[in-house]
């Protein structure tokens, strides 16, 4: 279309370039590590085990932490067993190719997940291989491929479920009379991870009691009788707490209360550390914190990271 009379002619100096129309305005980019991948791109990766799978599953929960989130899809084959049994998973797999790993013991089995990859022109990892082979080369002691080994009734096995009741009979302040007998006592108000702490700690073995705080209200005495090496005090940001708060009264359609205030929050979280630094307890951040992680630290705290179950 002609331009107008009106129109001034854009002057520029001789040797310059006209600037190109300025591209519309995106959004904030996502780091790669952050990015999520279109679901046509992701890639699915066939899990073998013949087991429950939970170690795998447990070492590519931290292996794909690496990788953008949702970025691979899992499809899990557990008690692959026998050779029919990989023969049925890789009638799948062949219907929709991807990437194999596997954690099985049987050279058999291994043998034939590895036959069946190359048939199909497959990448195939085995998960538990190089290590197993590693510690037996290093040190003279030869493996025994016994899969049910790793869930033996045993003597540790008991140890876990014992120290599992141990911690259910002693949630939320119950038990109180035989508190002295845990190997942790976790305290904090409410909803700082007291209960999931407890019960993950529980099943590697340890006993955990965990006590529920109110602001102003004394602490029980069995409480306060023992000793503080035995007791980690869990805080959190206030305004995390206030949305964690909001989150499960809106959840359990609680009653408007000073529950989720954040000005009561606030409060409450003071006269917490308050609490905490007259007893004397060791007082461990969970903002922004795995379960796994807390866990680990409480270990620390107490010295007991490198008790064998």
């Amino acid at each position: 279309m002609a331009r107008k009379k009106s129109e001034p002619r854009t002057k520029r100096k001789p040797g310059t370039r006209l600037k190109a129309a300025a591209a519309p305005q995106r959004g904030p980019r996502m780091s790669a590590t952050a990015a999520t991948p279109p679901a046509a791109t992701r890639r699915t990766v066939y899990v073998l085990s013949d087991s429950t799978g939970n170690l795998a599953r447990h070492m590519l929960t931290a292996f794909l932490t690496q990788f953008p989130r949702d970025a691979f899809n899992l499809r899990f084959h557990n008690f692959m067993q026998t050779e029919a049994n990989v023969k049925s998973a890789f009638a799948e797999i062949r219907a929709a190719p991807g990437l194999v790993v596997h954690a099985v013991m049987s050279s058999e089995l291994k043998d034939a997940i590895r036959a069946r990859c190359r048939e199909l022109n497959l990448p195939v990892c085995d998960l538990t291989g190089p290590f197993v082979e590693f510690l037996a080369r290093e040190s003279g002691i030869s493996p025994d491929a016994n899969y049910r080994r790793l869930h033996d009734v045993d003597a540790a096995y008991q140890r876990r479920i014992s120290a599992l009741e141990f911690t259910l009979e002693h949630d939320d302040g119950l038990g109180l009379e035989t508190i002295a007998d845990a190997d942790v006592v976790l305290v904090g108000v409410s909803r700082t991870s007291k209960t999931p702490t407890s019960i993950y700690l529980a099943q590697q073995g340890y006993r955990v009691a965990n006590v529920a705080l109110a602001v102003e209200v004394e602490p029980p005495q069995q409480l306060l009788a023992l000793p503080p090496r035995k007791i980690v005090a869990l805080v959190i940001d206030p305004q995390q707490l206030a949305e964690i708060r909001t989150h499960r009264q809106t959840s359990w359609r609680m009653t408007t209360a000073s529950y989720n205030d954040p000005d009561h929050v606030k409060t409450e979280m003071a006269w917490a550390r308050r609490l905490y630094g007259r007893a004397g307890w060791p007082i461990l951040d969970v903002t922004d914190q795995a379960i796994e992680e807390t866990a680990a630290r409480i270990l620390t705290m107490v010295g007991l990271e490198h008790k064998s179950e």
